[in-house]
């Protein structure tokens, strides 16, 4: 723990513990401080930098950084928005993000061939055809998990805005879904896993769609979400991935892909019927 650290739990322990509320609402406060403090002590090495023309926005400059002593997974952990005459828009992310075509990233190869800008490292694509460019930045994928998603859109007043933001979300598509002209966000929450005899494991996907007002937050669709699955997945059995389901990918009587709970499916694979 470095020196603010230390004074910092010094300051903490200091107040009475029959002050409790007071005392947790002062270690917050505290804390922050610190946080805030040893980020601005961090130095940070650019990774890239480019300018483009965000819708009736021009010369916006984007930077990209990592912190110097980085030796973890990640291509780039802070992003920097330059908007003229608008404040500086700053985002981190603590688990990093990664060139979008790179192995660790969960995106559609059809989707990254749309990028607009020229970055190997964000997505820009256009949610209609003149206009509302959303950037896209794709974290560190492993395992089960897809990695973060974060979306960011300019407001009409030209600030940047995370319109959406996702602990789990890999980019499967981005395109009209509903015939109203403006792109849905296609994700998958979860990856796949194969198991037993021909399964796989009931993972959707989700379709977020944007705001009407450009810049607001981008929302979960569960009618959307639902006829997607039907259309392009094995099935539908709610938007959650769950271990309570499975995908039986051959069926023993033939036919396409089937969802079923669990049960029924280690039944079908294990008896042939």
């Amino acid at each position: 723990m470095n020196g603010i650290g230390r004074r910092a739990l010094i300051l903490i322990s200091a107040i009475p513990r029959k002050t409790h509320k007071h005392r947790l609402i002062f270690a917050l406060v505290i804390l922050s401080v610190v946080w805030v403090q040893v980020s601005a002590q961090t130095k940070w090495s650019r990774v890239s930098s480019f300018k483009f023309n965000w819708d009736n926005h021009p010369d916006v400059r984007v930077t990209l950084e990592i912190p110097t002593s980085w030796n973890d997974p990640g291509d780039f952990t802070r992003i920097l928005i330059s908007v003229p005459g608008k404040q500086l828009f700053v985002l981190t992310n603590k688990e990093g993000w990664v060139k979008y075509a790179a192995q660790e990233a969960v995106v559609s190869p059809e989707v990254a061939k749309k990028n607009v800008v020229d970055s190997e490292y964000l997505l820009a694509l256009r949610a209609t055809g003149h206009d509302r460019l959303l950037l896209f930045l794709i974290g560190y994928a492993y395992a089960s998990s897809p990695g973060t998603l974060d979306v960011i859109e300019i407001s009409p007043s030209g600030q940047p805005r995370v319109i959406l933001h996702r602990d789990e979300l890999g980019l499967a598509g981005f395109h009209d879904l509903d015939g109203d002209d403006v792109a849905e966000i296609v994700g998958r929450p979860c990856l796949s896993q194969v198991f037993g005899n021909g399964l796989i494991t009931y993972d959707p996907l989700h379709v977020f769609k944007l705001a009407v007002e450009p810049g607001g937050r981008a929302m979960l669709s569960l009618p959307l979400t639902k006829s997607y699955n039907l259309a392009h997945y094995y099935g539908w059995a709610g938007p959650v991935c769950s271990e309570k389901y499975a995908v039986v990918l051959h069926p023993p009587k033939g036919g396409r892909p089937v969802v079923t709970t669990l049960e029924k499916a280690e039944q079908m694979t294990a008896s042939g019927k």
